[in-house]
């Protein structure tokens, strides 16, 4: 399995990671942005990415796994067969016909369900599948992500019952691509002064109901 270092070289060589003065969410800019979707069209990369999520999911008592729309749904699926863990899928909407479901797959109440997200940066949108999750019956308090934005997500999550354990930080990753001679010691310094920045906190509105 490659290392953690490693991983992070071939994220940035296979595009996964961007730098420039990219727009991001609710129209805030950012100096580097984090696309794990292009990592389904570089399988090892993608299995290296879930050994890793693995290994902390390993750590984690839980019955069942759900993966964050859309993009951590390879690396849950992937989890879900190499560890014989059953897995659901939350939809975006709920299905308007027949069973009318917001939840695929077999589940029952009271099971401790982990989620798996690529990256964490409000936290928004884990806390979304979270509040799913939790008003189907599920207990749900752990989150295993790629990448930890550093910008105030994970503080959001714990404050909603919800620990994240995390790859990668921001700051560990740009770190591991400048010691890889893949980013210059100059934007290593952008991209911290931009986390200092860029927090998203309690005025954000983001907590969701136990």
């Amino acid at each position: 399995m490659a290392s953690l270092e490693q991983l992070a070289a071939q994220l940035y060589d296979a595009g996964a990671v961007q730098l420039g003065d990219i727009e991001a969410m609710k129209g805030r800019r950012t100096p580097i942005y984090f696309d794990l979707r292009v990592v389904v069209s570089h399988p090892s990369i993608m299995m290296a990415v879930v050994l890793h999520l693995q290994n902390l999911a390993d750590e984690i008592e839980h019955d069942i796994l759900c993966g964050v729309p859309y993009a951590a749904l390879p690396f849950t699926a992937i989890m879900s067969v190499n560890s014989n863990t059953p897995m659901i899928m939350k939809r975006k909407e709920k299905k308007l016909y027949a069973s009318k479901k917001i939840l695929e797959g077999i589940f029952q109440p009271k099971q401790k369900c982990l989620v798996v997200e690529d990256v964490v940066t409000s936290g928004g949108s884990l806390l979304e599948t979270v509040g799913t999750l939790r008003d189907e019956g599920l207990i749900v308090t752990d989150a295993v992500i790629v990448l930890d934005r550093e910008q105030g997500g994970a503080s959001i999550l714990k404050r909603n019952g919800v620990r994240v354990h995390s790859l990668l930080t921001l700051g560990k990753l740009v770190k591991m691509l400048r010691d890889a001679g893949r980013i210059s010691d100059e934007t290593v310094e952008t991209v911290f002064d931009h986390i200092k920045v860029s927090q998203f906190g309690v005025g954000d509105n983001l907590e969701i109901a136990e």
